[in-house]
C-alpha cells in the first residue's frame, strides 16, 4: 500500500476550495490545500449566493460570522432602452432551504469565515503552485513548485519543488486551471464573449444611493450597464465595453468616474477596484478524470447575469465532498464518483446557457433590435422566476415509477423543528449527512437489522415527524409535513448535499428504498479499494 500524505489534495483556495476543504476535513479526512497566493484576496469578485448555498454555510457553522453584512434580495429589475422596466426576475418563495431566496455579500468577509472553517481540520499551505500531476492506480502524485508573490499579485517561480501524494485531487484553481490543463480536459465554447468593466466602491454615505434598485440591469444600447449592492456597505457597477473600445482605455480612474458621474463622484465614495473582464460561456468536457476532479471556474465559466458562478462552484464542492467521504470510508464504490460529472455538468450547462441568454438580452447594441426586445418582454404575461433545475441523473432512485419518486433529485425542504428542548432549523436540530425522514411512525420499524447497521455505518439520521416516536421531532412551522404530503411521500432519503435520493408513498416500501441506496453505493467497491 502506497504511503499517502493526504486523503484529498485541493489545488486552489478560493471559496470553492475552502468549502471542499472544510467539508472533507470535518468528515475526518486528511486534507491538504495548496494555493499559490500568500494571503486571502482582499477585494470582491462574486457578490451573490442563493438559499442553497446558505444551507451549506449553515452546515459549516459560519452564518453568524457573515450575517451582519448579508443583504437579502428578492428581485432583480431590468430596464429597457428607454429607461423603463422590461421585466423583474423574482425567486420562488418561500425558499425550500428555510432561508431567504438570495443574498448579496462582500466576498472578503465570506472568505475570512471560510478560511477559519477550513483551517479547523485541513492543512493549508500557501506559496505553492501545482505544476504536474501523475496518476497511479491508487493515488495521485502532485508536483508543487514554490512561488514568490509580487505586486500586484504577480507570481514568480523559484527552483524549490516537492511532491505530495493523495488518494484524490480536486482542482479548484480557477478559469486558467493548471489541473485541467494537466489532465488534458478541453472546454466547450458555448458562443458568448464580451468585455465588461467591473468596479467596486464603498460610498461614504450608503443612504445617498437608496433610490437605486438593490440589483438592476440597464439594457441601454448606448452602453449596457448594471448596478447592485455588494453586501450592506459596498456597491458594484459594471459597464459593457463598446466595439471600438479596448480594456486599456479604462486604466485611468478619471475614465471610471466619468462613467459613474450620473450617480456619484470621487468625493462621494472610495473606489476599491476596477478591472475589465471578458465574460465567457464555457463548460469542461468532463469534471472527472480517474482520481482527479474539477470544481468551480476550473470546470465552468458563465456570464454573471444570473449571479450563479460562485453558487455553481459551491454546489460542486458540496456534491463532491460527500461522495469522496463515503468512498474514503469504504461505504461507496467508484461508480459513485462517476455520478459527480453526471449530476453537476447538466445543471451547470443549463445555468451557463441561461446566463448566456440573459447576457444577450442585456448586450444588445442595435437600437431597433433593443426596442423590439423591450416590446416583446413587456408583452410577456409570465414573469420570469429564478428557479434552477434539480439533479436529473446520477445517484438517484429510479423516478419512472411516478408518485413520491418524482422527489428524487429535487432540493429538500428544511423546516423548523424541536426535539429535547432544542428548537431550530432541521439540520441544526437533527444533524447532517444522510437523513431518512418519515412522515409518521418509526422509520426503523420495517427495517431489518442488516439495513439498520448499514444506515448506522453511513452515519444516517433516522427521523420521524411524530414527536412520540424514537428519533421524533415536533414541527414548528409544518413545512416538512406539507412538503411530504404534496408529493404523496410517506418517507424520503435526503443526501448530505440536501438533494433527495428518493422517496416512497408507503411506509412498507422504506426497506426497498434503503436497499436501493445500499446497492447503488456498493457498485464497483472492489475497484475503489484496489
Amino acid at each position: 500500500m502506497t504511503k499517502l500524505d493526504y486523503d484529498a489534495a485541493i489545488v486552489g483556495y478560493g471559496p470553492v476550495g475552502q468549502t471542499a476543504a472544510a467539508l472533507l476535513g470535518r468528515a475526518g479526512h486528511r486534507v491538504g490545500v495548496f494555493e499559490r497566493f500568500g494571503c486571502l484576496y482582499d477585494l470582491p469578485r462574486a457578490i451573490h449566493f442563493d438559499h442553497e448555498i446558505m444551507r451549506v454555510w449553515q452546515a459549516l457553522g459560519i452564518v453568524d460570522e457573515i450575517a451582519d453584512d448579508l443583504l437579502p434580495v428578492g428581485e432583480y429589475r431590468w430596464f429597457g432602452a428607454d429607461g423603463e422596466p422590461i421585466m423583474t426576475m423574482r425567486a420562488d418563495t418561500p425558499a425550500p432551504s428555510g432561508w431567504e431566496p438570495n443574498y448579496l455579500f462582500f466576498q472578503p468577509y465570506l472568505e475570512s469565515a471560510l478560511d477559519s472553517a477550513a483551517r479547523c481540520s485541513a492543512t493549508v499551505e500557501r506559496g505553492w503552485s501545482a505544476v504536474e500531476l501523475v496518476q497511479h492506480p491508487d493515488h495521485v502524485d502532485v508536483q508543487l513548485q514554490r512561488v514568490r508573490e509580487g505586486e500586484p499579485r504577480q507570481i514568480t517561480p523559484t527552483e524549490e519543488t516537492r511532491t505530495v501524494r493523495a488518494r484524490y485531487v480536486i482542482g479548484a484553481d480557477g478559469a486558467k486551471s493548471t489541473v485541467r490543463r494537466a489532465l488534458g480536459i478541453g472546454r466547450e465554447e458555448l458562443g458568448f464573449a464580451a468585455n465588461w468593466l467591473t468596479l467596486d466602491l464603498r460610498p461614504h454615505d450608503i443612504g445617498a444611493l437608496e433610490h437605486l434598485p438593490t440589483t438592476c440591469q440597464w439594457c441601454d444600447p448606448r452602453r449596457p450597464h448594471m448596478h447592485t449592492r455588494n453586501g450592506r456597505s459596498h456597491r458594484r457597477w459594471e459597464f459593457m465595453l463598446l466595439p471600438d473600445e479596448r480594456p486599456e482605455d479604462f486604466g485611468d480612474p478619471a475614465r471610471v468616474w466619468e462613467l459613474l458621474s450620473p450617480w456619484l463622484g470621487p468625493d462621494d465614495a472610495e473606489l476599491t477596484r476596477y478591472a475589465v473582464y471578458e465574460f465567457r460561456a464555457q463548460v469542461a468536457e468532463t469534471m472527472r478524470r480517474d482520481r482527479v476532479f474539477l470544481a468551480g471556474d476550473a470546470a465552468h465559466l458563465m456570464p454573471p447575469f444570473l449571479g450563479q458562478g460562485l453558487c455553481s462552484g459551491i454546489r460542486d464542492a458540496s456534491n463532491l465532498a460527500w461522495k469522496l467521504d463515503v468512498v474514503l470510508r469504504g461505504e461507496g464504490g467508484d461508480d459513485l464518483l462517476d455520478s459527480y460529472t453526471a449530476e453537476r455538468k447538466p445543471q451547470c450547462e443549463w445555468i451557463v446557457r441561461l446566463s448566456m441568454e440573459m447576457a444577450r438580452v442585456s448586450c444588445e447594441l442595435d437600437p431597433t433590435a433593443a426596442a423590439e426586445r423591450d416590446a416583446a418582454l413587456r408583452d410577456s404575461e409570465t414573469p420570469p422566476l429564478i428557479a434552477l433545475p434539480g439533479v436529473t441523473e446520477g445517484f438517484l432512485q429510479e423516478r419512472s415509477a411516478g408518485g413520491a419518486s418524482t422527489l428524487a433529485g429535487t432540493f429538500a425542504v428544511q423546516g423548523t423543528v424541536s426535539a429535547a428542548a432544542n428548537e431550530g432549523r432541521f439540520d441544526d436540530v437533527v444533524g447532517r449527512d444522510f437523513v431518512l425522514l418519515a412522515a409518521e411512525g418509526d422509520p426503523r420499524a420495517a427495517l431489518e437489522p442488516e439495513e439498520l447497521a448499514f444506515l448506522e455505518r453511513l452515519g444516517a439520521h433516522l427521523v420521524s415527524l411524530d414527536p412520540e416516536q424514537q428519533g421524533g421531532v415536533r414541527e414548528v412551522d409544518g413545512r416538512l409535513t406539507s412538503w411530504l404530503a404534496d408529493h404523496d411521500a410517506a418517507a424520503v432519503i435526503v443526501r448530505p448535499d440536501f438533494y433527495v435520493f428518493g422517496a416512497v408513498s408507503r411506509a412498507e416500501d422504506v426497506p426497498a428504498l434503503v436497499r436501493d441506496l445500499r446497492q447503488q453505493l456498493s457498485i464497483s467497491q472492489e475497484v475503489t479499494h484496489a
